[in-house]
């Protein structure tokens, strides 16, 4: 009986196995878009580029265009495409729909605002964030951004005096960390304040987007370590002992500020969980776990692309001595007191800051992963592929930041490429993505950026400490492009306080 049961359950998953086989390479509305068979029949081939080889598949992506043309099927139920013409068409504003992908977001956005599967339950959550991140609200928090800037400057001043090496991508995760916690919450968590900048926040901020790769495929292991007792968290693993312990954090000051009477202040400045407290969003939508989890997005996306896009313009211009002369140049007639910056909106006018930071964007390219979008209920054309209402599609910024045929040297640091008249190339530089899902902090990480730079490099000159190419190239996705393991990050010396 037992050997019978067997043979039925062999058959069983023939057959299944069988029956996927036939949905997935056949009968699939995608099944006659070119890729290779082994992706279009299993996530296992992702599995192995993403988790095996730890964030390589988007450099399989890259490769399969080479083979396969500007379309590609790269899993059983989603397309890649590399065109940057048609970005604006797949990544659309207005009224045109578009949905995320369940599988991809997994268990990383939770119920945050990134998280939203939805498009239109999307335009909701994303309606009561947007005023607190528009223009005008950052340009009202500027004395909040301007005043950490300063401490960091205090720090650095240190920094010169004991000839010590710094960091520079922790320092500016410390930065973008106290200035986001505070616009959040009402309180700074004073990582400018602390010994080398607190680093142990970066290495856990760095490992929870890494961790959406494995979370991605193997979802139950993310359930699994979300119930860990503290006490044996710290046993397992340093960084997920800490991560708990910063979910732990967010859920007291959101349970503090639910708390709180409407209209109440915390601080100098409204929160952004206080207005969202305030907001006519339904009581569904103001739950703590909900909110929580819009704390944790909030921090983790505040805090560690700006600060990478710091720390790798910190590299090129010191690796580049012309180029940090010119900038020196103009930030000098700009500011004739260096302890007086000109407000965002002036520095936005300087013309070579301005194409100092665009280049920053552009030869990063940080953003590694693909963003996958679905309209519901919208057939997109392709060139000649017509691509059925439903479909998961997704385009990489990484590989149109870094293109060739419209960047000519495109791994080459080059702020002049955009000097010229012609402006028609600088569509082709979107770090915050475009269309309704955009990023929503664009002009805040561009306020942090502009007085960041200004101040710094009109306050100090910094010299490069045993730091290479090598340490600031991007080797893995892990949603932002991740350094060698071996790289000890942007080392510099102050040398020298003005």
């Amino acid at each position: 009986m037992q050997v019978l049961y067997a043979i039925s359950a062999l058959i069983g998953l023939f057959g299944y196995c069988l029956y996927l086989t036939l949905q997935r390479l056949v009968l699939s509305p995608i099944a006659r878009f070119p890729g290779p068979p082994l992706a279009a029949l299993t996530y296992w081939y992702e599995f192995y580029f993403d988790v095996v080889k730890r964030g390589q598949f988007y450099k399989e992506i890259e490769r399969l265009h080479s083979i396969y043309g500007p379309i590609v099927r790269i899993n059983p139920y989603e397309l890649h495409v590399r065109d940057p013409d048609w970005y604006s068409t797949l990544y659309a504003a207005g009224g045109r729909r578009r949905n995320k992908s369940e599988w991809f977001v997994g268990r990383t956005g939770g119920q945050s605002v990134f998280g939203t599967i939805d498009h239109d339950h999307h335009r909701l959550r994303r309606a009561a964030l947007n005023p607190f991140f528009s223009r005008a609200s950052v340009i009202s928090i500027e004395p909040l951004i301007q005043e950490r800037v300063d401490r960091l400057c205090e720090a650095l001043r240190e920094y010169a005096l004991s000839k010590a090496v710094v960091e520079m991508h922790t320092a500016f995760m410390s930065l973008t960390l106290d200035i986001i916690s505070t616009y959040a919450f009402g309180e700074s968590y004073g990582l400018l304040d602390k010994p080398g900048f607190s680093p142990e926040w970066k290495h856990a901020i760095e490992s929870m987007t890494e961790s959406s790769i494995t979370n991605r495929h193997l979802p139950w292991v993310a359930d699994t370590l979300s119930k860990i007792p503290p006490h044996l968290a710290a046993k397992i693993s340093e960084p997920v002992s800490f991560f708990l312990g910063v979910q732990g954090k967010i859920k007291t000051q959101v349970e503090a500020t639910l708390a709180g009477k409407p209209g109440e202040s915390r601080g100098q400045y409204r929160t952004i969980f206080q207005e969202l407290r305030d907001s006519d969003l339904p009581a569904s939508e103001k739950t703590v776990q909900r909110l929580m989890d819009d704390g944790l997005i909030l921090l983790g996306a505040g805090a560690d692309t700006t600060a990478h896009t710091l720390a790798v313009l910190w590299f090129h211009l010191l690796q580049n001595p012309d180029t940090l002369a010119k900038l020196t140049q103009e930030l000098q007639e700009a500011i004739p007191d260096p302890h007086n910056p000109p407000p965002w909106a002036k520095l936005e006018q300087l013309p070579y800051l301005r194409a100092v930071i665009l280049e920053a964007h552009r030869v990063e390219a940080v953003i590694t992963v693909r963003l996958i979008r679905i309209a519901p209920n919208e057939d997109l054309q392709f060139r000649d592929w017509t691509i059925p209402a439903g479909t998961e599609v997704s385009m990489s910024t990484h590989f149109i930041h870094l293109d060739p045929d419209i960047f000519p040297n495109p791994h080459e640091f080059d702020p002049e490429r955009w000097l010229g008249p012609d402006k028609s190339k600088e569509k082709y530089v979107m770090p915050f993505s475009k269309g309704s899902r955009a990023c929503v902090g664009i002009h805040l990480a561009s306020a942090e950026l502009l007085l960041t730079v200004a101040c710094l490099f009109r306050r100090f000159k910094f010299e490069l400490y045993e730091t290479t190419d090598k340490d600031v190239e991007i080797t893995w996705d892990g949603f932002s492009g991740g350094f060698r393991p071996e790289s000890n990050g942007v080392r510099t010396k102050v040398v020298n306080a003005v």
